[in-house]
C-alpha cells in the first residue's frame, strides 16, 4: 500500500507513515519497501490472510 492508503487505514497522517517507514528501513538496514517486503516474507512476518 502507499502512504496515503496506510495513513487512512490507521487514522494517522501521511507524514507519520513516512516517518515510521524511514525508521523501520533504518533499523533493518534496508533501502526500500521492496526490500522490506522481501525481508518480511523471508522471516515469516507475513501471513496470506492479510490484505
Amino acid at each position: 500500500m502507499g502512504n496515503k492508503k496506510i495513513a487512512g487505514a490507521l487514522y494517522i497522517s501521511e507524514n507519520t507513515v513516512k516517518t515510521h517507514m524511514r525508521h523501520i528501513l533504518e533499523k533493518l538496514n534496508l533501502s526500500n519497501r521492496a526490500e522490506a517486503a522481501a525481508y518480511a516474507v523471508r522471516t515469516g512476518l507475513t501471513q496470506e490472510d492479510y490484505q
